[in-house]
């Protein structure tokens, strides 16, 4: 087992690189499984969307389960059924059964996701919890980003199918990892009132919600080029493996930018600045990537400026919940999280198929993307008072 804190902290990036591979499976073999099963934008987007849509019903339910379980225990019980959803897609002839193996996917993800900031946060100070948080959350584009260039490449030499097997082993590799190595912190972690129940008080729940909006409309920007821009590029005559290479700069990028963005908040004391400089930014590259053709520039400097505000939203979103109540926080917040990351890339799919261009879905990045930062800014003020 392992006692340093940042080996705790590498052994659970471990866990959000597998969950960022197996989410950004289907986008990355779209071509592939809608060749062989004559899927539209919208059935892809809402492919793509299920993986998160579980969350809208369970994220509040786990945290409550939660308390009769170890943080330990519903990681691993996550990741288990993440393995098995992979192992459905893999198996599936139809959109039905592809859907259906992405929801079980997507309520693993979720079961796991709220448990393991909880296990970050418990092992970190307030000083360094936000950094702590951005290296958490960088663990997520490593695996949309290795998805991206390993994929189609991997498809087309097997199958799409065998790729979905592969996210499975994936998970199950992960969570053997984790049962060997992890232990809690010194003391034992952090718990609220044991027993199945909802102890999160009023006036916390409305600022967390809050959180969870700023959060679900900063995560549906991003994922949306992620998932669309590949079909972009290729709709601009870039073949599968190139495009899939281009739009994963953006993931590279992510992972400096996002420890160094949460360093930055931290050291200049300003998050609201870094933020707000960053989300225009990106905004800009990102509107600019229909109209310009240099995409493997703007994909890097859209991942860099993107990517940035990451731990900056999740930090603030965790200190302003109590330790006590943190698995419950959490559940609010992921479960506007999971809401907007499941129900919107369905819409921006079908935003494709009526306009006729996939670069739809990647000036809604942009609109979406600029607006977190008034948002970000009016939670800080609702957080004051």
């Amino acid at each position: 087992m392992l006692n340093n804190r940042w080996a705790i902290l590498a052994l659970l990036i471990v866990v959000r690189v597998v969950m960022g591979f197996q989410f950004q499976a289907v986008a990355s073999v779209t071509p592939f499984m809608a060749s062989d099963l004559g899927l539209d934008f919208a059935q892809i987007g809402s492919l793509v969307g299920f993986y998160m849509l579980p969350g809208i019903i369970i994220a509040i339910p786990g945290a409550m389960l939660g308390g009769r379980f170890k943080d330990l225990t519903m990681v691993l019980f996550g990741v288990a059924v993440m393995a098995v959803g992979g192992v459905i897609t893999g198996l599936a002839d139809d959109f039905f059964t592809l859907a259906l193996g992405r929801l079980l996917a997507g309520a693993g993800a979720v079961a796991q996701s709220m448990f393991l900031l909880k296990m970050v946060a418990e092992w970190f100070d307030e000083k360094t919890v936000t950094t702590a948080m951005a290296i958490l959350l960088s663990g997520w584009p490593v695996g949309i980003a290795i998805a991206l260039t390993t994929m189609a490449p991997l498809a087309e030499l097997w199958s799409w199918q065998i790729v979905m097997h592969i996210t499975a082993l994936a998970c199950f590799a992960a969570m053997v990892a984790v049962w060997i190595c992890y232990r809690p912190p010194p003391g034992g972690q952090v718990v609220g009132k044991r027993g199945i129940g909802f102890h999160v008080p009023r006036r916390e729940v409305g600022v967390i919600c809050y959180a969870g909006l700023v959060w679900a409309v900063y995560n549906a920007a991003y994922f949306s080029y992620l998932s669309f821009g590949p079909a972009l590029l290729i709709e601009r005559g870039m073949d599968v493996a190139t495009a899939g290479t281009a739009i994963s700069l953006a993931s590279w990028a992510a992972l400096p930018a996002l420890p160094i963005g949460g360093f930055l908040a931290d050291r200049t004391g300003r998050p609201g600045l870094i933020l707000t400089i960053s989300c225009l930014a990106a905004a800009l590259c990102a509107g600019a990537m229909p109209l310009i053709d240099q995409p493997f520039v703007l994909s890097l400097l859209i991942g860099l400026f993107a990517a940035a505000p990451a731990g900056i939203i999740i930090g603030r979103a965790t200190l302003l919940m109590t330790p006590a109540n943190r698995a419950q926080g959490n559940a609010i917040l992921y479960t506007f999280f999971y809401g907007g990351m499941g129900l919107v890339p369905g819409v921006v799919g079908w935003s494709a198929d009526v306009s006729g261009t996939a670069a739809a879905p990647i000036y809604f990045t942009a609109a979406a993307i600029a607006l977190t930062a008034p948002l970000f800014l009016s939670q800080s003020l609702l957080a004051r008072r």
